[in-house]
């Protein structure tokens, strides 16, 4: 399950818009001190091997939805930092960094 905040879909929305493409997808990759870290990339078309859809524009392949079963998107503005944030309540461990985590 993806749960996107309003203000992140307003962001991932505008920003699709203005590259032209079909979405965005959301990668769990091996990285870091505590092994995993997020990405999200540009998406000009979403696999026909089984990716599911969330908002109709959020690819997420079904590795990734099978190591975790909940994620949690939000933006945040903090005067001119701007971010995308992703949290994953299953995970157990975090780097000091805030960059990987454990699952």
């Amino acid at each position: 399950m993806v749960i996107i905040s309003s203000e992140a879909l307003d962001k991932i929305k505008a920003r699709i818009a203005s590259h032209k493409v079909w979405g965005i997808r959301l990668l769990l990759l091996p990285a870091g001190c505590n092994g995993w870290k997020w990405e999200l990339k540009y998406e000009n078309n979403p696999s026909e091997n089984g990716d599911e859809i969330f908002y109709g524009m959020l690819a997420v392949d079904p590795q990734t939805l099978s190591i975790v079963d909940r994620i949690e998107i939000d933006y945040k503005e903090n005067g001119l930092q701007e971010e995308f944030v992703i949290r994953t309540p299953t995970a157990t461990a975090e780097c000091g960094c805030g960059e990987s985590f454990t699952i």
